[in-house]
């Protein structure tokens, strides 16, 4: 008897979806989904740690990163290829995701965009290698995004093939535990640490489950179905608790631990390592353990409220006349609250003279200082202005002007670390110019300074341009001199010192802000007085720009020198005259006024209200310097290679 057997067919569309729920259980394992979100919560709390502390990072292009390099890590360590291909097909692929990505968010199209962050990465790289100073955030995020890629497909290869979770979590722990010791800022960073634990116990007891699991299989030990989710349940009760217990424990002897990482910190070595960093990527506006150096940041931010204390910073022997100002930096460009500087090029173990160009006749005399290092490090040179030498090896940041290759100085920097105690001469051109020579130098700017010195930001209103308008034609103010002292009158008069003033609002200028506001109530410190006068300066078309450092001090005639402490700290404007320079004015209430020769009003003027500041230099009107004060007799050292160097430094809001 013969039967016949009938097939049953299997409709495509089915037999395709089961193929596909086939391949998608063999490819997910039970908790991998878990173990996905947490190696993504991870390097995402490193990332926004970064953001939090300050770091230029664009968060457009490093979030898509972080959650493409896990999602492709994990499909290759759920493939038969192995390590070194995969790490291969994840390095090529890497680079061209990040770099899609960064075109994307590029303005101007895909097409733009791609072509511009190549010609911004060359131009990064032209610099790194010819010496020049360059920050360029798109190139500092391309390069961290790169870092990103390597840690998530780090994160799920070692996970999802090896098991081995502490190679996940080390990189991005490191990455979260150095930017908290170095952030000391207003922002709240412990809760991207308190995430990343959280999601680190979450994954150990993930990968201990795993463990057990497999024995459990091996040994043919039947176990409850749901023991996945109650083991995961209770691990992640365990973890909140053992994080309540850790915040509440007392720190015990974490501060001298602290102190001997800040030293290890300050080894030359790590010292001019710091400096490559922070010349060839944008750095954080924010102060680090390394050195406690004023106003050596790229940047100088107008914030809220300020407190300095009464540290010795340094002792200064020169001579007793004039009307000392210790410069640190120059910032020369303002956009919306932010200064920067605009130097290009770094040149290493510099000995010579600084080329300022001619002055006219004897407008400048040269007056020498010796400072006596206060601090327990310092990564900056301090002078008055204009600095011609430094008895040390220096590192001088500075602009060129392109037509005659006179120097533009922004900071001076020296060649290896000092420590309190050291010494270093320096010798400064301070002007002697009357108001009647300042009066008649005329408007003959060079181009490359005018245009730099009298951009105004689009942050400016109207309103500041035109209080700037009525200060000098109400002071009947024709020459630049006459202008700037009008302008710098009126914020004396006009403007209450105030280190203890808010934040200025968001998307609001803050000169603007100073100004016109009714509930600021015009209030302020040195920092909001500068930029104010600045503003109002270059929206009449005359050069002019912030320097930054400290007064003068207090003199102690018993050691015949100034001892400047960290409440000194201060900054003040300067003006750009032809054949005479750049002049200081001082604009700030709580300081003495600054006036010269020829001068139309009285030296003692009355100051604006409520000073809260101890700062109080002494004036004079025509500075008389002596060019030789006893004891102080630099030798200028060999010119050495022009090479490019820097170190990072925070910038403190003065008093």
């Amino acid at each position: 008897m013969t039967t016949s057997r009938m097939t049953r067919k299997v409709p495509a569309a089915t037999g395709f979806r089961r193929r596909l729920v086939n391949s998608w259980q063999m490819l997910f394992a039970p908790g991998d989904w878990l173990a996905l979100f947490c190696a993504v919560g991870l390097l995402l709390s490193a990332v926004l740690a970064l953001k939090a502390g300050g770091w230029p990072l664009i968060m457009a292009t490093l979030v898509p990163v972080v959650i493409l390099s896990v999602l492709l890590g994990f499909l290759l360590a759920r493939s038969p290829y192995n390590e070194v291909f995969a790490l291969l097909v994840s390095g090529l692929g890497g680079f061209g995701v990040v770099l899609l990505i960064t075109a994307v968010n590029e303005p101007g199209g895909i097409g733009e965009g791609f072509v511009s962050a190549i010609e911004r990465f060359a131009r990064w790289l032209l610099d790194v290698l010819t010496g020049g100073i360059n920050q360029d955030e798109v190139v500092f995020t391309l390069l961290v995004a790169l870092l990103f890629w390597f840690l998530g497909y780090n994160a799920a290869w070692h996970m999802f093939r090896v098991d081995r979770v502490w190679r996940v979590i080390l990189p991005p722990g490191l990455i979260i535990i150095s930017n908290s010791l170095f952030y000391i800022g207003p922002n709240d960073i412990n809760i991207y640490l308190i995430v990343f634990i959280f999601l680190s116990l979450l994954l150990v007891v993930r990968s201990h489950l795993e463990a057990r699991q497999w024995d459990w299989y091996v040994n043919g030990v039947r176990v409850p179905s749901n023991l996945r989710q109650q083991f995961l349940r209770v691990g992640a009760a365990l973890s909140l608790i053992v994080l309540l217990l850790a915040w509440t424990v007392p720190g015990g002897d974490l501060q001298e631990r602290l102190n001997r990482f800040q030293e290890f910190l300050q080894a030359e070595p790590l010292q001019q390592l710091s400096e490559v960093w922070n010349r060839i990527f944008a750095s954080i506006d924010t102060q680090g353990p390394v050195s406690a150096d004023y106003y050596g940041g790229e940047t100088l931010e107008l914030g809220g409220a300020i407190q300095l204390g009464e540290q010795t910073v340094f002792w200064v022997l020169a001579p007793q006349g004039p009307r000392y100002y210790w410069r640190s930096k120059v910032f020369d460009t303002y956009e919306s609250g932010r200064w920067s500087s605009a130097a290009t090029t770094r040149l290493l173990g510099f000995g010579a003279e600084l080329n300022y160009g001619p002055y006219l006749g004897a407008s400048r005399q040269p007056v020498q200082q010796q400072f006596v290092i206060g601090l327990s490090t310092s990564r900056l040179l301090y002078a008055a202005p204009q600095p011609a030498f430094f008895s040390v090896p220096a590192n001088p940041e500075v602009r060129y002007a392109p037509e005659t290759g006179v120097i533009n100085l922004a900071v001076v920097r020296p060649s290896s670390v000092l420590y309190r105690g050291d010494v270093y001469n320096a010798t400064s051109y301070l002007t002697v110019a009357t108001a009647g020579e300042l009066r008649s130098a005329g408007t003959n700017y060079p181009q490359w300074l005018f245009d730099l010195y009298t951009y105004v930001s689009p942050s400016v209103t109207d309103a500041t341009r035109q209080l700037a308008r009525q200060i000098v034609a109400e002071a009947n103010a024709s020459t630049p001199y006459d202008q700037a002292k009008a302008i710098e009158r009126w914020l004396r008069r006009n403007i209450t010192y105030n280190e203890t003033i808010p934040q200025p609002p968001l998307g609001r200028d803050p000169v603007d802000w100073l100004l016109f506001d009714p509930q600021q109530g015009r209030q302020g410190y040195c920092n909001y007085y500068a930029s104010a006068m600045i503003v109002m300066l270059r929206a009449l078309g005359i050069p002019a720009r912030m320097a930054a450092g400290f007064a003068q001090g207090d003199w102690e005639p018993l050691e015949q020198r100034y001892v400047v402490e960290e409440r000194d700290a201060h900054t003040w404007v300067e003006v750009y005259f032809p054949n005479y320079g750049w002049i200081e004015f001082e604009p700030t209430a709580a300081q003495a006024p600054l006036d010269r020769t020829g001068d139309d009003e009285a030296q003692q003027q009355p100051l604006a209200p409520t000073p809260t500041s101890n700062a109080t230099p002494t004036a004079t009107l025509t500075p008389t310097p002596s060019p030789s004060p006893t004891g102080m007799t630099p030798t200028p050292p060999n010119a050495a290679n022009i090479m490019p160097t820097m170190t990072p430094t925070f910038t403190p809001s003065p008093t």
